[in-house]
């Protein structure tokens, strides 16, 4: 949707809640309540986590972080399990 067609949606949307009644309108109000805390329910990171993140990008921006193929986890997995008796 363009942003003229936004505006526009906008406008017929106040005007039919202007003059719609009190079932009509609290439809209206229960949707939008619904869609505001399926907003609030979306996880939100700490400031920690965020810090977390922020340090890891860093690292791997400047090439420090070290990356394995699956083979190369799945090789060392076993080894520990072998080690272990697993």
């Amino acid at each position: 949707m363009s942003t003229a067609e936004l505006k526009e949606l906008k406008k017929e949307i106040k005007k039919y809640i202007e003059h719609a009644d009190e079932r009509a309108v609290r439809m209206v109000y229960g949707m939008i309540e619904a869609d505001s805390k399926n907003e609030r329910d979306t996880y939100q990171l700490t400031p920690e986590q965020e810090a977390i993140l922020d340090r890891r990008m860093e690292r791997d921006k400047k090439g420090l972080t070290k990356y394995s193929t699956w083979e190369e986890v799945e090789k060392r997995i076993k080894q520990k399990a072998k080690k272990h008796g697993i």
